[in-house]
């Protein structure tokens, strides 16, 4: 475990390094004087700025308002946020976090361990999206104003990228048994002026312990839910960025807009279908409508010839858990003949009715109209039900659902969470309690190592045996996050960890 220690003890030092480094930031326009507001257009209304509430894709606009204790990576490691340094014992079972001195919350309280310890033990007491993934944590201690000692009853792998999302976005105590669906009561880069309709705005919190480094006054985010007119929005100069979708990059690429996409797929489109109701409890059925899916069928006519790279796992091919083996599985085919046997084989050979829940938005109903065809091959006969994004995202979060199409997140905070909302009975994606034999074991032994190598077979093994039962979740293709931005927009992130801290805005 010494090995284990130094490893993060290094990993955290020099990330502090770095972040001090950019306090000291004296790039134009930082900290002082008129700085330009970035204008985005997104794709939909958030359901709730409160990190206990808030859907997955509504992490990018809460990061404004509330620090994390750790802060993931572009490249997926961690460095300091809210934590300046962290260590591990010899036993890997105790995890101390040594917190940023001179912090404060917006609302003018002091943030120190007894905030942290605060909304740790409100989280593990249940009722957040997040309370699942702090089930290994035995313990919190606040020893002094800056030191939280966590203990920890198994692998502490998943933890650090767990405290890298909303478990570590902290709340003011103050306000912790408040609704914060519409208000801040973070410690984060900007605080909340407006949320109206489909208009949110952010300004720029001179009270931020970085505020050096943050190089515009504000951000205003307007939702355009049609795609054609969000890029119309961008090319006509009415934004400064707006997120696009695969089959609009050659159209982007022809002006003088640039494209900004991850490395790495944060995301996948896929059908979850509520195992506790109907026929979708029966695994041949779940079997037979993977084995009726034309992946790349779909991709093409949805996102275009390379915009989503058809998969039957939910993992990037350049994630660790990913496997090159699992999408070669009979299971993962596309073999309507088999999927009509499975029907029969399972009593429905007649087929049956369902309703598919959608959003507005373009990708959405062109997905489900596509499924509605290739499902009714084999019997299954869809009925499509587009909805708005609040209520969308309510009725998936509370299991009011017979089959929902959406994208998903498929490593963040961890690989594991996917597994842990998905699989496991209590996740909060998982109304029907799904629960396949061993993949808690295998989940745990996933979880053991901190080395991806060490991490990759027990998941590999676990996503191998929920393909060949049928999974709860069946993906169609990963696809990456994708916006466009004007030419004078500078250090542009658009993924799920930026803060907008490091992009600028220079008309000049």
């Amino acid at each position: 475990m010494r090995t284990l220690t130094r490893f993060l003890a290094i990993v955290a030092t020099s990330a502090l390094t770095v972040s001090l480094a950019a306090c000291g930031s004296s790039e134009p326009g930082s900290g002082s004087g008129e700085r330009s507001t970035l204008t985005v257009g997104a794709a939909a209304v958030p359901s709730s700025l409160d990190p206990r509430r808030s859907a997955p894709y509504e992490a990018q606009w809460i990061g404004m308002l509330y620090d994390t204790l750790v802060q993931r990576a572009p490249d997926g490691s961690f460095t300091p946020a809210l934590a300046e340094s962290w260590t591990l014992s010899e036993d890997a079972r105790t995890l101390e976090l040594t917190l940023r001195p001179g912090v404060t919350f917006q609302d003018g309280a002091p943030f120190d361990a007894a905030a942290v310890k605060a909304n740790l033990d409100a989280s593990r007491a249940g009722g957040t999206n997040f309370s699942g993934q702090l089930t290994n944590i035995a313990g919190v201690e606040a020893v002094g104003d800056r030191q939280v000692r966590i203990e920890l009853t198994d692998s502490p792998a998943p933890l650090l990228g767990v405290l890298a999302g909303e478990a570590g976005m902290i709340i003011s105590p103050a306000s912790l048994g408040e609704d914060l669906s519409q208000r801040s009561a973070g410690a984060g880069p900007f605080t909340l002026e407006r949320f109206e309709g489909q208009r949110l705005q952010f300004t720029a919190w001179d009270g931020y312990w970085n505020a050096a480094a943050v190089r515009i006054g504000g951000v205003d985010i307007d939702v355009l839910i049609d795609d054609s007119a969000r890029l119309r929005a961008l090319r006509s100069g009415q934004l400064d960025t707006a997120f696009i979708i695969p089959s609009q990059v050659r159209e982007v690429e022809s002006t003088d807009l640039e494209v900004a996409r991850p490395d790495t797929a944060e995301s996948f489109w896929g059908v979850l279908v509520n195992t506790g109701r109907r026929e979708f409890g029966n695994p041949l059925v779940r079997q037979a409508m993977m084995l009726a899916l034309d992946r790349t069928a779909i991709a093409r006519a949805v996102f275009g010839e390379d915009g989503c790279a058809p998969s039957a796992q939910p993992y990037d091919p350049n994630d660790w858990a990913h496997s090159d083996e699992l999408d070669a599985l009979p299971a993962a085919q596309y073999d309507p003949a088999r999927a009509r046997q499975l029907m029969a084989e399972a009593g429905v050979a007649g087929g049956f009715d369902f309703e598919l829940q959608v959003g507005t938005a373009q990708n959405y109903t062109q997905i489900g109209q596509i499924l509605q065809a290739q499902w009714g091959e084999i019997g299954i006969r869809v009925n499509i039900r587009p909805m708005e994004n609040v209520q969308f995202v309510t009725a998936r979060r509370q299991g009011d659902f017979d089959g929902t199409v959406s994208v998903y997140l498929n490593a963040r905070p961890d690989q594991s969470a996917f597994v842990r909302n998905f699989y496991l009975p209590d996740g909060i994606f998982n109304p029907g309690g799904y629960d396949l034999p061993g993949t808690a074991e295998l989940l745990a032994e996933s979880s053991s190592s901190l080395d991806p190598a060490g991490r990759a077979p027990a998941l590999h093994e676990l996503m191998t045996n929920v393909l060949n039962d049928g999974p709860p979740i069946m993906p169609i293709c990963t696809a990456p996050r994708l916006a466009a931005y004007q030419s004078d927009v500078q250090d542009l992130d658009m993924t799920l960890e930026t803060k907008f801290t490091d992009v600028a805005v220079d008309p000049s």
